[in-house]
């Protein structure tokens, strides 16, 4: 079963939303990138203690959160359509970094069978160039199994095309981010990391 945060948010930091002993919020960095993220959350992922994409949202300074009830759920088009908007769905991999490298990056957030739904329901994604990972070479400690090899968390997949896109230096602290959410929740779970 997936862990899911209170309503009423007890014991929890209202910021990151982990349990107050566990709060992240003195490890979230400021990440300055050129490129612009606009994470789609499903909003079933809006509470639960495993979603990277709020954390990822809170260090990325050029971040935008959009929740969504459904795939169906009308929304406004005019963010998916400005020049050099890409979306980051698996697909067709791709070796070399585009040029011109996307100004801004469309992350859905959800589980697999969200994200299809999205997807293929959201007509505002058709027509959006497809920036694709490649499968990790090492799979990093993760909160959720993954159903598919390609399978990334939000934040890992938005620090790897960062990465992709900008460089090492830009994608670091959002990989570190990542490893520190990681550990707190295994550990407040019970569970070691690494």
């Amino acid at each position: 079963m997936r862990s899911r945060t209170p309503e009423d948010l007890a014991g929890r930091c209202p910021r990151c939303l982990l349990r107050e002993k566990a709060c992240l919020c003195g490890c979230i960095p400021r990440v300055e990138t050129r490129t612009q993220i606009l994470i789609v959350r499903h909003a079933k992922e809006r509470l639960r203690t495993s979603n990277t994409a709020r954390v990822a949202a809170l260090a990325l300074a050029e971040a935008r959160m959009l929740d969504i009830e459904a795939a169906s759920d009308p929304i406004d088009p005019a963010p998916f359509r400005e020049p050099g908007t890409w979306l980051l769905y698996p697909g067709q991999e791709r070796t070399e970094r585009p040029e011109p490298a996307p100004r801004k990056l469309v992350v859905l957030d959800g589980s697999w069978r969200q994200t299809r739904r999205m997807f293929l329901h959201m007509p505002a994604l058709r027509g959006l160039p497809v920036l694709s990972l490649p499968p990790p070479a090492v799979a990093p400690a993760r909160l959720r199994e993954q159903q598919r090899p390609e399978g990334h968390s939000t934040l890992e997949a938005i620090a790897a095309a960062i990465r992709f896109i900008e460089g090492e230096e830009a994608a670091r602290p959002l990989e570190g981010l990542r490893e520190e959410f990681v550990r707190r929740v295994l550990e407040v779970r019970g569970r070691r990391h690494g």
